[in-house]
């Protein structure tokens, strides 16, 4: 074993396991993966030979060799999990949101800074290539001063997931938490905190419990920021729409490589090239060109890297959680100042 390598224990081999972490924490020569905690089955085993399967929690918080933690559970569960796991000695990666609160995140926060110990939260969408793409183009100035900005995420979901600690009434459940949490992220990266929220939330899914539409307006001095998440658009609409006094940026099409991951067999040597359809396009205001932006590379591999760096190299965290903390606070902000629609009990 390589005393150098950050050891590292998983929470939970579920869809995030398997896609987001699992993979950059095996592939990334300075961590070794080295405990997988589920609970029942043992599908890690042939993908991760050399990782121990555990049954049981406690086995990670009392493994001394064990020195980051990857707190991926359902939402609910993030604050005890990620709490214990700081009480133990251990640095944490947590998946987004953070925790269901602010005053849980708060709490969080003043452990590990007690503890001198690393919160990362894998808010993984300030990686990917659409959003790349637009940080340079605002970077360059090529749009001019913004006019508005639109970041969307749809999907086609019509009937309720089997998931239930999503589609139920659980803490930090619903579409607000689990996509609205990234473009919130991406906003404030880009932006900063706005001077005002607006927001429409619904359920519009027959059978639905939790929020599963919204559209969040963040206001700033010379511009809006529209936010938009759904479960039941069919057609292609842009992922990203931005206007300016120079020029316009036009984006269709999903980031690539949660869709190769989940495919398995991964060339990871193309796993955050865009496909050429998805390419944006940049129309100046003053002569009409229309030109192709080819997108930037995705790199969901840094999260990881930049964890490495900041444990080893007392490199600066990427996202830190003071971050990921503001935005629960939007989250909140919006749920005390909306009332939830449900559209489905107006339609019948």
């Amino acid at each position: 074993m390589n005393q150098s390598q950050i050891i590292v224990g998983l929470v939970s081999f579920g869809m995030s396991g398997q896609i987001f972490h699992a993979p950059f924490i095996e592939r990334n020569l300075n961590f070794n993966l080295k405990l997988i905690l589920e609970r029942s089955k043992s599908i890690s085993k042939e993908r991760y030979p050399n990782a121990r399967i555990v049954r049981n929690f406690d086995d990670l918080l009392n493994d001394k060799q064990v020195e980051l933690i990857v707190v991926n559970p359902p939402t609910y569960l993030h604050f005890e999990m990620a709490k214990s796991a700081l009480l133990a000695g251990k640095h944490i990666v947590v998946e987004k949101p953070i925790t269901a609160t602010s005053q849980e995140s708060k709490e969080l926060i003043q452990i590990a800074q007690k503890q001198n110990l690393l919160i990362a939260v894998y808010h993984n969408k300030r990686f990917e290539g659409g959003f790349k793409t637009v940080k340079k183009l605002l970077s360059e100035n090529q749009l001019g001063e913004l006019a508005n900005c639109k970041i969307a995420l749809h999907r086609f979901r019509p009937e309720i997931g089997p998931k239930v600690w999503k589609e139920e009434d659980f803490p930090g459940a619903g579409l607000l938490y689990d996509l609205g949490s990234h473009l919130i992220d991406q906003c404030l990266d880009l932006f900063g905190w706005p001077l005002d929220v607006d927001a429409d939330l619904q359920i519009q899914r027959k059978y639905g419990k939790v929020i599963d539409y919204f559209c969040i307006t963040m206001k700033y001095e010379k511009f809006n920021a529209i936010l938009v998440s759904d479960m039941l658009t069919k057609v292609n609409k842009p992922s990203f729409s931005l206007t300016g006094t120079k020029a316009s940026f036009v984006k269709y099409g999903k980031d690539p490589q949660e869709g190769r991951l989940s495919k398995g067999n991964v060339n990871w040597a193309k796993l955050g090239q865009d496909l050429e359809e998805n390419y944006g396009t940049l129309t100046t205001n003053d002569t009409r060109n229309i030109k192709r932006i080819r997108t930037q590379y995705g790199t969901y591999d840094q999260f990881y890297q930049n964890v490495f760096e900041a444990l080893r190299m007392n490199i600066p965290l990427l996202i830190t959680p003071e971050q990921a903390l503001d935005v629960i606070k939007i989250i909140e902000w919006v749920q005390k100042s909306t009332v939830t629609i449900n559209t489905t009990i107006l339609n019948n």
